[in-house]
């Protein structure tokens, strides 16, 4: 049973809900004015943008960040006490310092 509270979107009349989807469609989808140095008119960055870079950058080390904590590293790069990745890595280094040349 849906709630009796007006401001519940559920009890507000379909044409109202399309109403304020529209609106909301139209902000988000709607011309932009502003124009940034870095970016071309249809939303994508301009070569060799500096703000390409900063931000490529920033999602990279986001990307990794969350690649180490699965491998059994830390976040500063050492692995975790028991790790089999540290495990495995020491155990061929081990046997690539031993093989006779």
């Amino acid at each position: 049973m849906a709630d009796s509270n007006p401001a519940n979107f559920a009890n507000l009349p379909k044409d109202e809900l399309r109403e304020i989807a529209a609106k909301g469609g139209h902000a988000s989808h709607g011309p932009n004015d502003e124009s940034h140095a870095d970016r071309n008119p249809d939303g994508t960055f301009t070569k060799g943008s500096d703000l390409a870079k900063e931000l490529g950058s920033k999602g990279g080390h986001v990307a990794h960040e969350h690649q180490i904590e699965k491998d059994g590293r830390n976040p500063d790069g050492t692995f975790k006490a028991g790790s089999q990745l540290a495990h495995e890595l020491g155990e061929k280094g081990g046997h690539a310092a031993h093989e006779q040349k």
